[in-house]
């Protein structure tokens, strides 16, 4: 971006943010990922390199619930760190556990992770697990918060498993037909997880019902050539899905065969496959998601008065940072890479893109000046 455009996006900051952190990583993350409160996990996804897993403390700024006028501390801070042989593409921690799962496009393996072995400082590789990968994807990963340690993993709909992390050991198998790869995987309790295929196909499965599976497809305003991901609202049972061409979806789990609504968010341009495609949901704002992944921008979208008609939609709030502060090595503009919301301050997010950027933002809604 021109210096002059740049001038003018951190003035027009002023009034579009309450706070706004700009950090450089080493080498560039697409994952975010909480641990607690106050730390982050992020990693690198060069497939030519060794590549570096942090856990990082957030500035104290970020871990007061209340305005405390100026923090001391105002930089990331490394708390432990390890070395991954393989490019990290998704990466989860065990919840009420030190545990941390990634895995990647090099290695049809999930690699777990102790955070604070031996050593208090190193995340250390303890284990791996096995895991079936097809050609030019790789293995999503979910875990929950189970009495003992699980990942639910697989790279297709017909071969994904939930595996027992200390014994290493498969406690269920889903089988179904077809060999399409997936776009997203999570589990909405301990028991319930939902597949989502790049063509749309959502299947929601519960274990304790074995051969008994909901359907339904969101491929039904999209081209051919799209592809899905799709995430579970926490706490509750609405499903938010988003397509390579900007259509968004939310969809009840009870069923899954029609949306509730339905849109197209402004994007620049298509998502490629294997790219940065990212859909949230806002944990403490009642219908907001964002999505990410298109170009240098995170846009927020408040879903309460869509309808099941497909529209195209204006964002509630963009952040622009990444595109305009930012400059890749081969001079193009930066693409964000993921982004999370913060687990308890409702307006404040983590973003990543692939010049090495990361943003801390707090957003104002221009509706209400909160």
């Amino acid at each position: 971006m021109e210096d002059e455009e740049c001038e003018e996006w951190i003035v027009e900051s002023l009034r579009l943010y309450k706070d706004l952190h700009d950090f450089e990583l080493q080498d560039p993350t697409r994952v975010i990922e909480w641990i607690g409160e106050k730390s982050i996990c992020v990693a690198g996804y060069d497939g030519t390199k060794t590549n570096e897993i942090l856990q990082l403390l957030v500035p104290q700024k970020l871990q007061v619930k209340e305005n405390q006028g100026l923090c001391p501390e105002r930089d990331l801070k490394v708390e432990h760190g390890g070395f991954s042989q393989y490019p990290v593409y998704s990466l989860k921690h065990v919840p009420k556990h030190s545990l941390l799962l990634t895995s990647g496009p090099a290695s049809g393996l999930v690699q777990v992770w102790q955070i604070g072995a031996e050593d208090k400082d190193v995340i250390k590789p303890t284990s791996t697990i096995q895991s079936d990968v097809g050609k030019d994807t790789w293995t999503k990963i979910a875990t929950t918060a189970a009495a003992s340690p699980q990942v639910l993993h697989g790279s297709h709909i017909n071969n994904v498993q939930i595996t027992e992390i200390e014994s290493n050991k498969q406690i269920y198998t889903h089988a179904t037909s077809g060999s399409e790869a997936l776009g997203s995987l999570s589990f909405l309790d301990q028991n319930t997880f939902l597949l989502c295929g790049l063509s749309g196909r959502l299947i929601l499965v519960d274990v304790r019902q074995i051969g008994i599976a909901s359907e339904g497809s969101l491929a039904l305003s999209a081209s051919c050539n799209s592809h899905w991901i799709a995430t579970v609202k926490p706490g509750h049972r609405d499903i938010a899905s988003l397509s390579s061409e900007g259509h968004i979806t939310i969809t009840d789990s009870r069923d899954l065969g029609v949306p509730l609504k339905c849109a197209r968010g402004r994007i620049s341009e298509p998502s490629m496959p294997g790219t940065f495609m990212c859909i949230n949901w806002a944990p403490r704002l009642d219908n907001c998601v964002s999505i990410s992944g298109f170009d240098g921008t995170v846009q927020i979208y408040d879903t309460q008065s869509w309808d099941n008609d497909v529209k195209e939609r204006d964002a509630l709030f963009t952040h622009r940072g990444h595109s305009v502060m930012g400059v890749c090595e081969d001079g193009r503009v930066p693409r964000a890479t993921c982004h999370t919301w913060h687990p308890w301050k409702e307006r404040t997010l983590i973003s990543a893109a692939n010049d090495g950027s990361l943003h801390m933002w707090d957003w104002l809604d221009c509706c209400t000046g909160l």
